[in-house]
């Protein structure tokens, strides 16, 4: 029965990821050229183009909001290897899906409240491997910048790499690139999350810190303020 629910979860999850990204297309959003911050009736575009220590990383980013729900996806190329990001989070943050993508391999992660309002859910897999669950330390993931201080209560490391061929850039970088870009912060709405909440809002920007950490990630730009 365990696995039953495992493979459940992860069929819903990964429906909802691609249902996300169809229902994007569906609604005419196409990314492109040098249009930025163009917006429709809840839906944006946006593309940036910038240089890393790396190399050159172009960002084609998708947004569709309704009501308390809000999806993401970025697709961004750096060198050789293309990347996707996507997120749907439902009743602001209060559950985010999550999928990381380089040219052959997947990161699926699913975040949530749990009973204890310091307890944060995790569930995350690879490619087609078995779904693990862990608990997590909202304080301190929102005490850190570096995946890999993220941890399960009970000690467990969380695998958030799989066999994905991560790209030599931190969420940090990407701040400092692109994180004042006023085609981002048109994109945002003037909404854009600066990754320092204020002392009374803090634990509530957990899934932001963490999915920011994801090495790959590219959601850091695109995560509202509080």
């Amino acid at each position: 029965m365990e696995l039953e629910r495992r493979g459940f979860l992860k069929a819903v999850t990964r429906g909802l990821a691609l249902g996300c990204a169809s229902a994007t297309v569906a609604l005419g959003q196409t990314s492109g050229g040098t249009v930025a911050g163009e917006l429709q009736g809840g839906s944006g575009t946006l593309h940036l183009e910038g240089r890393l220590k790396s190399g050159t990383l172009t960002l084609d980013a998708q947004e569709f909001r309704d009501r308390t729900d809000r999806s993401v996806i970025v697709r961004s190329r750096l060198d050789s290897i293309d990347l996707y990001s996507a997120m749907f989070s439902y009743q602001h943050d209060r559950t985010v899906f999550a999928l990381f993508h380089d040219n052959d391999h997947s990161t699926t992660v699913v975040l949530s409240d749990s009973d204890d309002t310091k307890i944060g859910r995790l569930v995350v897999w690879n490619d087609n491997q078995t779904p693990q669950i862990y608990n997590i330390d909202k304080n301190k993931i929102m005490g850190t910048e570096n995946p890999k201080d993220i941890g399960d209560v009970n000690g467990k490391t969380p695998d958030l790499v799989g066999n994905r061929k991560l790209p030599a850039f931190t969420w940090q970088e990407l701040e400092s690139v692109f994180g004042s870009d006023p085609e981002l912060l048109a994109f945002m709405r003037g909404k854009k999350s600066t990754h320092h909440p204020h002392e009374e809002n803090k634990v509530l920007e957990w899934i932001c810190r963490f999915l920011s950490m994801v090495p790959g990630s590219t959601l850091s730009l695109f995560w509202l303020g509080t």
